[in-house]
């Protein structure tokens, strides 16, 4: 019984990740970016050649604002993964075992809708695992929070962390199915980093640490 619900937990947060990184649909993005090329394309009608100028002045300017942007994102040393990166890649079943109270096996990897997850199962059967993910969607993080906590009860208050090679890390924890779960987000370029540990016991600082193994490898 405990098995058969802890695997529906699993599976459950799992699904809610997958669901998470779809949160900002490619539909919604062609549909933004119809509207802004409509509304660029009727103020050039509309526009003198002095109005078409300044326009143009403005596009260089917001060109060198995102190149500098950007200069800035890689000088703070902030993780940007490979198009092929997998969690499963990056961090071993005896590393995961150092940082939790339980050994696990291999990680096992999955593709759900887009998103990258590696989890690793309990050797000994118990009612516990973690689950390692990549979600490579631009979005916003606070956005993405609130996506992800939608998987728990009981969720504590969202706590900045300090994960080297992210722009910004939160932690929190929450109850699924009867189960503690300890969860960080980590936003990176290009994406967001997932960790869960779920079972009894679970705290935010093993999913800090695997969170950073995770980005030290990425």
């Amino acid at each position: 019984m405990i098995r058969v619900r802890h695997a529906a937990a699993v599976a459950g947060v799992g699904s809610l990740l997958a669901l998470t990184a779809c949160s900002e649909s490619p539909a919604e993005d062609e549909t933004s970016a119809g509207s802004q090329e409509a509304t660029q394309d009727e103020s050039g009608a509309e526009g003198s050649d002095g109005d078409e100028g300044a326009v143009a002045e403005d596009s260089t300017a917001q060109e060198e604002s995102a190149d500098d942007e950007g200069e800035a994102g890689a000088a703070a040393g902030v993780v940007a993964p490979a198009e092929d990166f997998d969690p499963c890649s990056v961090v071993t079943a005896d590393q995961v075992s150092g940082v939790v109270d339980f050994a696990v096996s291999e990680g096992t990897a999955d593709d759900l809708m887009g998103s990258l997850t590696c989890t690793f199962a309990p050797s000994d059967g118990q009612a516990a695992s973690v689950l390692l993910q990549w979600v490579p969607v631009a979005s916003d993080l606070d956005e993405m929070i609130v996506a992800a906590t939608g998987a728990y009860d009981n969720t504590s208050d969202p706590e900045d962390v300090t994960v080297a090679g992210t722009s910004r890390a939160v932690a929190l924890t929450g109850e699924t199915m009867g189960m503690t779960a300890a969860v960080v987000i980590a936003e990176v370029e290009g994406g967001f980093f997932q960790v869960v540990v779920l079972g009894e016991g679970s705290e935010a600082d093993q999913a800090v640490a695997l969170t950073e193994l995770t980005v030290e490898h990425a």
